[in-house]
């Protein structure tokens, strides 16, 4: 039986046979798995985007907790706004701040200048905007503007405030406001948000646009 010497013309053949894939082999698997990958980017971009509104309106969820929390533990009023940040005439950041109100006669005698607790801007792309058409959310608070609190585009003029025992009231009369929070994107209808807060408890609920109907987030 002839076998194969370790220096013969066959067993470098057979070597050869042994090292592996060939660059072009590489080649071809590298290019699949791009593809792949780009294929799954595309069918994820839709979640990815969802998930940045519903981000935005966790934000606004969470201030608004905090502030009435922060406004029972403390005894204080907590003023909530949404200040929109405009550079060269072009929004740029949206915003929820909340202030503890120091100055009478929301504050105690002496408790000094109000103070800024936080100062939040929320998901991007996301922004105050009530899509066209779009219906009120179940709570029925309004629908008439993006900030809508008492049927009052952005609030009431002297502002809304946490009291402590958790109602959200009217900076100006001390009684309990109901509102929206309306978030989302032009010419998306599915990118809309809400968020609503019931003045005489103070309960805040978040909503998702189907772009038919409301439902509960």
């Amino acid at each position: 039986m002839n076998l194969p010497q370790p220096n013969s013309e066959s067993t470098r053949r057979f070597v050869n046979r042994e090292r592996g894939f060939t660059m072009i082999e590489l080649g071809v698997v590298i290019v699949i798995i791009i593809t792949i990958l780009a294929m799954a980017v595309f069918q994820l971009q839709p979640s990815l985007q969802d998930a940045k509104y519903d981000n935005a309106m966790r934000e606004v969820i969470d201030q608004l907790r905090q502030a009435r929390e922060y406004a029972i533990a403390n005894r204080r009023y907590v003023q909530v706004s949404f200040p929109i940040v405009v550079i060269a005439g072009q929004p740029t950041q949206y915003q929820v701040v909340t202030t503890q109100k120091n100055v009478a006669p929301y504050g105690p005698v002496g408790a000094g200048a109000d103070a800024v607790l936080s100062t939040v801007p929320i998901q991007v792309p996301a922004q105050y905007f009530l899509f066209p058409g779009a219906p009120d959310t179940p709570d029925g608070f309004g629908n008439a503007a993006a900030i809508e609190f008492e049927g009052l585009n952005g609030g009431p003029i002297l502002g809304m405030m946490f009291q402590s025992d958790g109602e959200l009231v009217d900076g100006g009369t001390l009684q309990p406001i109901n509102g929206t929070v309306f978030i989302g994107f032009p010419n998306q209808a599915t990118a809309s948000r809400a968020v609503t807060v019931l003045g005489g408890t103070g309960r805040v609920r978040g909503w998702k646009y189907t772009g038919a109907a409301w439902f509960q987030f």
